[in-house]
């Protein structure tokens, strides 16, 4: 297809779940799910074991992916419902558009999540194509989208995944001639539930297993179609989830779930391949979060980084490469507009916690202190071991907060649709 070897920029593949665990993944350990298509990303290229989203919950991880940018920047720090007004702004330079000003094809299946009304929608923020629920399964109408419009009210969510995942490898085979960025952002294995016949029952799992192993075997078809049309060495293969697991799911043995900022709920599974770049069967413990992948993209395929505004993802290339990252900077993680854990080097400081507790004599505890190198399952606290970093990280979160507060104003503006005319 094309002068596929002489490629310098490559396709992009970016498979994320919906709630997917750390732990969910034989390559992370699991001993019960089977997910040999998604290892083999791992076996062919880099397994990065120290992946973050930039919240616990999906539109604002969501609007991270999509900015690089964190989501108290634009505007979008909480879950949105189909009846809210706020979501995307036109303002923000989103992935896809970035990478159709670099000549891409651009096409997105599955979860968005980050607005409902017309001008939030995919198509208007650099997808050329789009299908699928504008958000969470779980919220009503559930309504299948193809562009601009709703095709079906009457959505068998069993067959959401193979769907996608379709339409994902048809819009490939279309492309093949040009650079294209296939955006899969998988329903599941967000509740309630859903799974085609052929896996329910499979997994020793039970059915959020068969869910995992269901979306495995998709997934090898991307990879399969990849390698029939011969683009398998000229793809960037990228997998990972929206944040950490719900109800059922494996956080591989870290503390918390989805909605809280212990490293459950926070770190997410991470795999890619791309053979010839990146070395197969490379393991790193580089610390990086999903909105790294807008300028590590744009240092990949010639595109740009918007310097009107602060990115706070960061070029990340040289990490899938096998290498190191960039110096040591800190990630902080927010409930709403709430800082609540900033993450340097191997320590973390809680400062705060969602859901809070009214029995007990709320913070009492905090703040705390964690060694993630010592102690990833965050069970003991070392502030009054190590004051000076405790002091260090203290004045990390002071700053960040204050820059934060001080465009909170504009970035829920930008939300809600006010944004001054012209300001782009």
């Amino acid at each position: 297809m094309g002068d596929q070897g002489a490629r310098t920029k490559p396709n992009i593949v970016l498979v994320v779940m919906d709630d997917l665990g750390y732990g969910d993944l034989s390559c992370m350990g699991n001993r019960i799910l089977r997910t040999q298509r998604i290892d083999s990303i791992a076996e062919n290229g880099i397994n990065l074991r120290h992946m973050y989203a930039a919240s616990a919950v999906c539109t604002p991880s969501r609007a991270a992916l999509m900015t690089g940018r964190y989501p108290q920047r634009v505007g979008l720090p909480k879950v949105l419902s189909p009846t809210d007004g706020a979501g995307l702004s036109d303002w923000e330079y989103t992935l896809p558009e970035m990478l159709r000003d670099a000549g891409y094809r651009t096409a997105m299946f599955g979860k968005w999540h980050l607005g409902c009304r017309p001008e939030h929608y995919p198509t208007r923020h650099g997808f050329d194509e789009y299908a699928g629920l504008l958000y969470s399964n779980d919220m009503h109408p559930v309504e299948l989208f193809e562009g601009e419009h709703i095709t079906t009210t009457d959505v068998d969510q069993a067959t959401l995944t193979g769907a996608y995942t379709d339409q994902a490898i048809d819009f490939i085979k279309r492309t093949a001639d040009e650079p294209f960025f296939a955006y899969v952002a998988h329903t599941m294995p967000h509740l309630p539930l859903h799974v085609e016949e052929g896996f329910r029952g499979r997994s020793a799992g039970g059915k959020y297993g068969d869910v995992v192993e269901n979306l495995d075997h998709h997934i090898g078809r991307l990879l399969d179609a990849l390698d029939d049309l011969g683009l398998t060495d000229d793809t960037l293969v990228m997998v990972t989830s929206d944040n950490g697991p719900w109800f059922e799911g494996s956080t591989g043995g870290l503390r918390g779930t989805k909605l809280h900022t212990y490293e459950g709920g926070i770190r997410v599974p991470f795999v890619a391949q791309w053979p010839g770049r990146i070395p197969a069967g490379t393991v790193s413990d580089e610390v990086a979060c999903l909105f790294d992948l807008l300028p590590t993209l744009a240092a990949l395929t010639e595109g740009s980084v918007r310097p009107d505004r602060p990115v706070d993802g960061e070029d990340i290339s040289a990490v899938l490469a096998g290498g190191t990252g960039p110096d040591q900077r800190a990630l902080y993680f927010f409930h709403w507009w709430t800082l609540n854990a900033v993450r340097s080097g191997p320590w973390k400081l809680h400062l705060d916690r969602f859901p809070r507790d009214p029995n007990r004599a709320h913070h009492r505890e905090l703040p705390q202190l964690f060694n993630l190198e010592l102690d990833p399952a965050e069970s003991y606290d070392l502030k009054d071991n190590h004051p000076e970093v405790l002091h260090e990280l203290l004045a990390l979160a002071a700053r960040f907060t204050a820059d934060i507060d001080a465009q909170r104003s504009t970035a829920e503006a930008r939300a809600a649709g006010r944004a001054t005319a012209g300001a782009r």
